[in-house]
């Protein structure tokens, strides 16, 4: 049987598969062969099938220790998380201390999402023998799962003195390094409206990780705007500076901060800034909250009337195990002009599909103004947005083209007037390799949320990241 034993080492489960299933047919009674074939099986994509290989075999030898793990291990293939663990429990009470048992049911309280506890057991598996390779590679993806890329990065390096080959770990370590690398950033676009304004952006931004917890960056942002009726132009110009830094696992602090300097009809410079704060609630469950100052800068006219900003910000979001998630966002926005504005956002939506990703759903806004101002920015007292949407992407994240897609249609109303809403956004790419991406991308609203001034809005552009 070694051959076999050989292409389920190498993660060959489907010519596993066929070598045992032809070795059963002249030695049935092979409980070795068996449980082989059960595996690959599993491994191959038939979980239900291996169960039930599985069970014949612990019918046979209900108390035999390779049988009960295997039959545990197959309930993790068919995502019965909470049958697994109660089975993985009582193996844990019914055996002496095993390596192997400790590593189940660190995988299962992984899958359940209790990362303490997985955590726990792992190093409870690697207590009764630190040569098995598989319990660290449990233990670092479960540690990358918990935002601890330190501790997967140190449980990496001590599995691959155990297996300097194990070729799974060392693509894990080349992910998290790619991360820990200097990041180049650089978008450039082309935006119109229905008003006859124009603007030409670009944004140049530089990441630069100094360790897992401590990221430093820098931006230099250019902004040049029009209107083709009267002919004003404005340029803006904005130097800023960025950190990241991991408080804890769960508590990541972001600050920025900017010297903008606008040349135009009204020509004025001042410090805008924005920081907070992201919190991992729990592992389906994120809440970040800001504090940010900023200029209108969406057409001249608002420009040249050099009106501030400072919003107080936060966003919820949960993604439930029924594949049902929700997004809310609130502003309070305070401006320098006296007028002040109140925005809600809610998004619910069902998961069809996780990998690439297929989202449906309703989204919702709720905005108001304390003062109308129409002649200068679009502000009215009561706004509302009412939409189904549809989110896609053609490929996963680890393919090297990028398609993807979201539309959204529905109704918006302005005080009393009500009228159809659409809106859509496409884009387009290339990652040549795990260093270089490169995409084209558009969007188009007709939502007077959208922007400023209430007009029809449009972006055209290309953004390309480079990893050093």
């Amino acid at each position: 049987m070694q051959e076999g034993f050989g292409y389920l080492e190498k993660g060959d489960f489907e010519k596993g598969k066929q070598f045992f299933e032809n070795f059963l047919k002249s030695n049935p009674k092979n409980t070795t062969a068996k449980l082989c074939y059960g595996r690959a099986v599993g491994l191959s994509g038939d979980p239900q099938r291996a169960k039930v290989i599985f069970q014949e075999l612990l019918d046979l030898d209900p108390d035999n220790i390779e049988f009960n793990i295997n039959g545990a291990e197959c309930l993790l293939w068919n995502k019965e998380f909470e049958v697994a663990l109660k089975r993985y429990l009582s193996l844990r009470k019914k055996f002496k201390p095993n390596p192997i048992i400790e590593l189940g049911l660190a995988n299962t309280y992984s899958n359940l999402k209790q990362y303490k506890k997985a955590i726990h057991h792992y190093h409870q598996g690697l207590a009764l023998n630190d040569k098995v390779v598989g319990i660290y590679i449990g233990l670092a993806y479960t540690h990358v799962a918990n935002n601890q890329n330190k501790e997967a990065l140190e449980t990496i390096d001590k599995a691959l003195t155990v297996d300097p080959n194990q070729a799974q770990l060392k693509g894990l370590q080349k992910d998290i390094l790619n991360k820990l690398r200097p990041l180049l950033k650089q978008r450039n676009s082309i935006t119109s409206d229905s008003g006859d304004n124009q603007s030409i952006i670009s944004n140049t931004e530089l990441i630069y990780p100094l360790s897992t917890t401590l990221t430093l960056g820098a931006f230099y942002k250019y902004r040049e705007s029009s209107n083709l009726i009267n002919k004003e132009k404005s340029k803006q110009y904005e130097l800023g500076v960025t950190a990241s830094y991991n408080l804890t696992n769960k508590i990541t602090l972001e600050a920025i901060l900017a010297q903008l300097d606008i040349k135009g009809g009204n020509s004025y410079q001042d410090i805008t800034y924005r920081f907070g704060a992201k919190f991992k609630l729990a592992y389906n469950q994120d809440l970040n909250i800001y504090y940010h100052k900023e200029y209108h800068n969406f057409n001249v006219a608002l420009i040249n009337n050099k009106i501030s900003q400072e919003h107080l910000f936060g966003n919820y979001h949960i993604l439930t195990s029924w594949d049902i998630g929700l997004f809310t966002q609130f502003y309070h926005t305070r401006q320098s002009d006296g007028n002040s504005r109140n925005l809600l956002f809610t998004s619910l939506y069902y998961l069809l599909k996780k990998s690439p990703p297929i989202k449906v759903g309703l989204n919702s806004v709720i905005m108001g103004f304390e003062k109308e101002r129409s002649a200068v920015y679009f502000s009215p007292e009561e706004y509302y947005v009412f939409e189904a949407f549809l989110d896609l992407s053609l490929f996963k994240h680890t393919d090297k083209w990028i398609a993807k897609a979201n539309a959204a249609y529905g109704y918006q109303i302005i005080n009393t007037a009500s009228q159809q809403s659409f809106r859509a956004e496409a884009t387009v790419g290339y990652k040549p390799s795990a260093q270089l991406k490169a995409e084209l991308f558009g969007q188009y609203s007709n939502q007077a949320v959208g922007n400023a001034s209430g007009f029809e809005f449009n972006e055209f552009g290309i953004r390309v990241n480079y990893r050093f």
